[in-house]
């Protein structure tokens, strides 16, 4: 089996030695700076309402390279000062293609799924894509990264489902967990039987004969996922056990990210992607605390004191520069740009979590953090609804216009 509590208690021990203090940030934003990053955010958000007509939608489906992509690569330079040895990686050619393919994939499999839905699994898909740049292989939508990335709008927004009981989600992860393990279970609702069936493309890319930890993955993200059900106000689980939880959870997930898409991994390698997984759930724990309290589930972020959530962020911050350093094992992300790009993203969601968030912190931590958001923290809230709503728009348009859904899956 995968040493995951070896990997849990490695990254405990980082998390535990981190130190808490404000971090250091490599660019401070002045109040002139700001403003004229949230004049290009406008003209951007001009652009992208422009596009909201079907012949534009058309025009951006049939042709992104010349629609999206500039304008796109414009609006990363002169709102968030990517630089372009990162937009390099972000905007490459093997990049450009993959979210389309596996949104006709996803449209034809689940046709019952909303744009949100598919948007969810896209995340997925595109953290797969970073896999297989720092393992140098192929960047496209192989069956194994189609139907993982398909697990999540189906398991997760099922488990995450607070009108469920928890008891059904209990029967449900059972029945999922005998499926994965390769016994014979009947479906009993329409979920399992489309979940069954992504199994099965497991299956049939990575016999379990010939790739063990492939399956041994896939058992330790489901664990995450039963164990993470634990997490209720009441539930009694010391701050440790919590702390395990969140990090079995996290790591597992992109674990089960990188064998998916190599079949095998060194032991450097598992334990670089457990924790590249570890900081991404913190990262969700930032930025879904208010949506975690209101459902009242613990996770090391939701059940702090208010006094302490600024010295959690500085803390995570701190954890994920050491952790993702670990992925230097990977040959493709062995220079220095490709870990820059990786921590310069998630720093820069962070922040833009804690603004997003502001009920959260104190004015002074808020104040400090603030300095060095390319934009106000009132701006980004403003536009954050807008942008969305656009958002959603235009990709309803789009999904609305794609191929008929009984186009065959093929790979």
């Amino acid at each position: 089996m995968l040493p995951v509590q070896e990997y849990i208690k490695h990254f405990k021990e980082i998390w535990e030695s981190s130190p808490n203090h404000f971090p250091e940030f490599s660019k401070l934003y002045t109040e002139e700076e700001k403003r004229e990053r949230e004049t290009n955010y406008e003209h951007f958000q001009s652009k992208i309402k422009s596009l909201q007509n079907h012949n534009k939608v058309q025009q951006l489906r049939n042709d992104p390279g010349n629609s999206f992509f500039p304008m796109f690569k414009a609006f990363l330079e002169t709102v968030f000062d990517f630089e372009k040895d990162h937009l390099k990686v972000i905007l490459s050619e093997e990049f450009k293609d993959v979210s389309k393919d596996f949104f006709y994939k996803a449209r034809a499999f689940g046709p019952e799924l909303k744009p949100e839905n598919i948007y969810q699994g896209m995340r997925n898909v595109w953290i797969m894509n970073g896999i297989q740049l720092m393992l140098n292989v192929p960047v496209r939508i192989t069956p194994s990264v189609f139907a993982y990335s398909m697990i999540y709008p189906y398991s997760d927004n099922f488990l995450d489902d607070p009108e469920i009981l928890a008891g059904e989600k209990e029967i449900f992860s059972r029945r999922f967990n005998r499926r994965l393990h390769g016994e014979e279970v009947n479906p009993a609702s329409f979920t399992e039987e489309q979940l069954f069936k992504l199994v099965q493309m497991f299956e049939d890319e990575f016999p379990r004969k010939n790739f063990p930890e492939v399956y041994e993955s896939l058992y330790a993200i489901q664990k995450g996922q039963t164990d993470s059900l634990k997490m209720a106000a009441d539930n009694g689980l010391s701050d440790d056990r919590i702390v395990e939880i969140c990090f079995e959870k996290g790591g597992a997930s992109v674990l089960a990210d990188g064998y998916l898409v190599a079949g095998k991994l060194t032991r450097e390698q598992e334990q670089a992607l457990f924790g590249y997984g570890v900081y991404l759930q913190l990262l969700d724990d930032i930025q879904d605390v208010k949506e975690d309290s209101l459902a009242f589930t613990k996770t090391i972020f939701s059940c702090l004191p208010e006094e302490d959530l600024g010295s959690f962020v500085n803390r995570t911050i701190h954890f994920g520069r050491v952790a993702l350093e670990e992925m230097r094992c990977f040959e493709g992300a062995g220079n220095r740009d490709f870990i820059d790009l990786m921590n310069r993203s998630i720093e820069t969601m962070v922040i833009e979590s804690v603004g997003m968030n502001k009920k959260w912190y104190t004015a002074d931590y808020l104040n400090k953090i603030e300095q060095y958001s390319p934009l106000h923290f009132e701006f980004v809230r403003q536009k954050r609804a807008q942008s969305k709503s656009q958002r959603f728009s235009m990709f309803q348009k789009y999904f609305n216009s794609a191929r008929p859904e009984n186009v065959p899956i093929s790979f």
